[in-house]
């Protein structure tokens, strides 16, 4: 098991969501992407986790919230959906420096598809490791929990009989391809991204395939942590019912969690249910938020 200590102060920008917000000048876009700046120990990183599906409204907020694109450290990608993938090239030309870590699962860079008028890529293009290379990037993949600096850590693959039961079926019908066939994808790559604060932990989810839940209980294992800050991210409840929606309403408050911002995939069902069960607590994630622990 990584040791993994406190972080001092972490600031969370939400470069980009499904939502800009109310009377805001920043860009929406399907997708997320988030930057986590965090100080521990006096070493600050500029972690990107996700980049969308493209670079171009991200840039923009970038630019609105006076952020520098060059000052970022280390890129983190959730799974390998085009939401959460298709703005790394873009980015990387943007950061413009060579040896940028891009943190991942192992499998990220097989090709996903789903069956629409034929069969359609959601995933990374095919020759997405080169180019990346090419522009500075250096991968660094892993099914195993990564250590991204003190106080913060990937979740890392959690495998289906490891999850919460209610969190086990897959509801998405995409497919890998390999050696030519068709295999059912588990969507097995899918990671978050914890922060252990002295109030406790902070997990940021791009999609929470793995299930929200599931995440969330790995995380606090890894974290060595009892407490649960908040939750930041897509909950990928979208589709869900309102029973299954309301046993992760009831799991979180279980953990005593202080704050939910949710967004993205997360549907405007189980939104609404949260925000009942939760109150003030309750935010809906847009565009250009800034939330600092």
């Amino acid at each position: 098991m990584l040791k993994v200590g406190n972080i001092d102060s972490v600031k969370i920008y939400t470069l980009l969501d499904d939502y800009a917000g109310y009377e805001t000048s920043f860009l929406a876009q399907h997708g997320n992407s988030f930057l986590i700046d965090v100080e521990a120990d006096q070493v600050e990183k500029k972690i990107l986790f996700d980049v969308g599906q493209s670079a171009k409204p991200i840039i923009e907020n970038m630019r609105i919230l006076n952020l520098n694109p060059e000052n970022i450290d280390v890129i983190c990608l959730s799974h390998n959906h085009y939401d959460h993938t298709g703005g790394l090239l873009e980015i990387l030309s943007e950061i413009k420096k060579k040896g940028v870590p891009i943190v991942a699962h192992k499998d990220i860079l097989r090709k996903t598809v789903v069956k629409f008028n034929g069969l359609r890529n959601v995933g990374l293009p095919e020759d997405a490791k080169e180019r990346a290379e090419e522009l500075g990037g250096v991968w660094r993949l892993n099914k195993k929990p990564v250590k991204l600096m003190e106080g913060v850590m990937t979740t890392g693959e959690i495998p289906i009989d490891e999850r919460t039961s209610f969190e086990r079926t897959i509801p998405l019908q995409l497919y890998n391809v390999v050696n030519g066939k068709l295999e059912r994808d588990l969507i097995l790559d899918d990671m978050s991204i914890a922060v252990k604060t002295r109030t406790g932990v902070v997990l940021v989810s791009g999609c929470s395939h793995a299930g929200i839940i599931s995440i969330v209980k790995k995380a606090l294992k890894l974290m060595k942590e009892k407490r649960l800050r908040a939750v930041i991210g897509g909950f990928h409840l979208i589709d869900a019912k309102r029973g299954k929606i309301q046993k992760v309403c009831e799991n979180l408050r279980e953990m005593d969690i202080v704050n939910v911002y949710a967004g993205h995939c997360t549907g405007l069902l189980a939104e609404s249910i949260l925000l009942k069960e939760f109150g003030t607590a309750f935010k809906k994630l847009h565009s250009g938020m800034i939330l600092e622990f």
